[in-house]
């Protein structure tokens, strides 16, 4: 069998990449199931977050009603849920998503053609307003469809924000209960903030961050102007009588200090621009990305900015560090063992450049800086909030976890998914915590959250219960024979014989136990380019577990692949994660034969 290299796009390869194109594109529409009244439910004998000892929690009502001791005997009219060994959380909340709604739109021509024989004209011209549409409300286009919803609850989330993205200012987000309901059973709070970017989709004037700055500064004089007309025409009557104008209307909360607005900004010198604009407008913002945030700490703090952090670092660089400490290691053995005649190296026909050590430490400690941004802005007072972007739940979770793994205080990163966040987005009411009066808003883990190997065994959302599968490692060494390192194709295994099969390629490396890391290529199905994934897993006797991560412009696409060992090749079935929608299908790996000669 002869392989190439993966050429063949992502829409072919693996799993049913041929719906990741869709899922950029598309939106499901949201589920009319009925918003029924919960069961009172009676959680017994769990661990609850913050409190010693085991307790027993009532629920009813959307509520929690009493927290008692484990001992006690249940009230009647309760149906009972053990929970013995569960550590019971109140759910988390996602302060900034782009998933949960549909298209939307920014309609700019709205005006009779421009006569260009007349006079220069002060105001900016509807049909001139490319990337500004803030009149515009995302509670209006709710697509959050049950399978969808189901994807925060698993990883503890209840609620959501679902925010406009891309637009100069896109529009108003709301904050969206995570369960499959009708749309106007999800919406809780709304608007909540409204959304700027220094972006504009469109060709033509703004295309430059200049251009931005000056479409964005006209519209906010064209809206202070727009009032004053209106209230001199409403006193007396007198001038001409301004035009019906919702988004210059939909300005006046953030020019009134009555709104916040939510600034897309993941470098320093986006943050400093946006402050500069605040203060000169008098407005309240909130960075969200906040990736170099870090560095302007100072002034977030001084200006009492928070920033919501998307957590969208870059692939992680490999710590020359930890290659000087196996050097020693090495050396270290090598000096304890008796000399002996060393056998001729055979050089390597395959020559690849290596970076110096120094520029591979900079670049390390770079790398660092980006993904402890959350941790110095709170060492430096500044309030932090977390968002998944376009990246999905699950992936907000498990890079919160690596923080905290990193130095981020538990505490702070559970109130910033929590209490925090709930405070910035206006929704204490719908997320209070674990006390008697609170929403029925809680997860049930099976370790404490934001630590190692802790999962979602069940949540309960507005009072509702979900369950979830808990998958735990059998601990069992890998199986004799089984090895998977090496290099590995992998095709979508429901392909017919007479489809053109260029599979996606794995790298792997597997340790003595089990685990494994390596890398991963493909192409972008949008434009074509080669992607590079990154690969963590494990091997428990002849079952394989994989998972990939690619980065697809600014959004996080994770590849789950559970399979079985057989005689040298392993199979099974795959998840593709975009952002809050799956996929899934069945793949086949075949190793591919080592060409290098010898």
């Amino acid at each position: 069998m002869t392989y190439s290299s993966p050429r063949r796009s992502l829409l072919d390869c693996t799993l049913p990449w041929a719906a990741l194109a869709a899922l950029f594109l598309t939106a499901a529409t949201a589920a009319q199931s009925p918003a029924r009244n919960p069961t009172p439910l009676a959680i017994k004998d769990v661990t609850v977050e913050g409190r010693q000892g085991n307790f027993t929690l009532l629920l009813r009502d959307g509520q929690i009603v009493k927290i008692q001791a484990a001992s006690e005997d249940l009230p009647a009219g309760y149906i009972s849920l053990e929970g013995e060994g569960l550590h019971a959380a109140a759910a988390f909340m996602d302060a900034s998503a782009e998933a949960g709604l549909g298209e939307h739109t920014i309609i700019t021509d709205q005006d009779q053609p421009l006569d260009t024989g007349a006079g220069v004209r002060i105001e900016m011209r509807r049909a001139n307003r490319k990337g500004i549409d803030p009149s515009w409300l995302a509670s209006s286009a709710v697509s959050l469809d049950e399978n969808k919803a189901r994807l925060w609850p698993e990883s503890g989330f209840s609620s959501l924000v679902a925010a406009p993205a891309g637009e100069l200012l896109a529009g108003q987000s709301c904050l969206l209960l995570a369960r499959g309901v009708a749309a106007r059973d999800q919406v809780l709070t709304t608007p909540v903030f409204q959304h700027a970017a220094f972006r504009a989709s469109g060709s033509g004037y703004p295309s430059t961050l200049m251009g931005y700055h000056a479409q964005l500064r006209q519209f906010f004089y064209d809206a202070e102007r727009h009032r004053d007309l209106l209230q001199a025409h409403g006193l007396n009557n007198s001038g001409p009588r301004p035009p019906h104008d919702p988004n210059l209307e939909a300005a006046w909360p953030l020019l009134d200090g009555r709104q916040t607005m939510a600034c897309a900004a993941e470098s320093a010198r986006d943050v400093h621009r946006w402050l500069k604009l605040a203060d000169e407008f008098g407005l309240k913002i909130v960075i969200v990305g906040g990736r170099e945030a870090w560095k302007m700490a100072e002034q977030l703090k001084a200006s009492g900015t928070a920033v919501i952090l998307t957590l969208d670092w870059p692939e992680e660089v490999d710590d020359p560090r930890e290659d000087e400490d196996e050097d020693e290691d090495e050396g270290k053995e090598s000096k304890k063992e008796e000399s002996q005649e060393p056998e001729p190296e055979t050089p390597s026909p395959n020559w690849e450049y290596e970076e110096p050590v120094g520029y591979q430490l900079d670049k390390r400690l770079r790398w660092e800086e980006m993904r402890d941004s959350a941790i110095r802005l709170s060492e430096a007072g500044v309030v932090i909030a977390f968002g998944s972007g376009g990246d999905g739940a699950k992936q907000l979770l498990k890079r919160v976890t690596e923080l905290v793994e990193n130095g981020l205080s538990r505490d702070v990163a559970l109130a910033s998914l929590g209490t925090t966040a709930a405070a910035l987005v206006g929704g204490e009411q719908h997320l209070g915590g674990l006390a008697p009066g609170s929403p029925a808003n809680l997860c049930l883990w099976s370790a404490p959250p934001l630590t190692e190997d802790a999962a979602v065994r069940y949540a309960i959302i507005d009072g509702h219960l979900l369950e979830f599968e808990v998958k735990t490692s059998s601990g069992e060494p890998p199986a004799e024979g089984v090895d998977l390192t090496g290099r590995w194709a992998v095709t979508d295994a429901d392909d017919g014989e007479d489809e053109e099969d260029d599979p996606m390629e794995l790298n792997l490396i597997m340790d003595e136990d089990g685990s494994i890391k390596g890398s991963a290529d493909a192409i972008n199905p949008m434009d074509g380019s080669e992607l590079k994934g990154t690969v963590t897993g494990s091997v428990h006797g002849d079952q394989v577990e994989i998972e990939i991560e690619f980065q697809v412009g600014p959004l996080t696409v994770i590849v789950q692949m559970e399979g079985e060992w057989d005689d040298g090749t392993f199979a099974g079935s795959s998840t593709l994660d975009l952002g809050g929608q799956q996929q899934e299908s069945s793949f086949q790996a075949a190793r591919i034969p080592d060409r290098r000669i010898h």
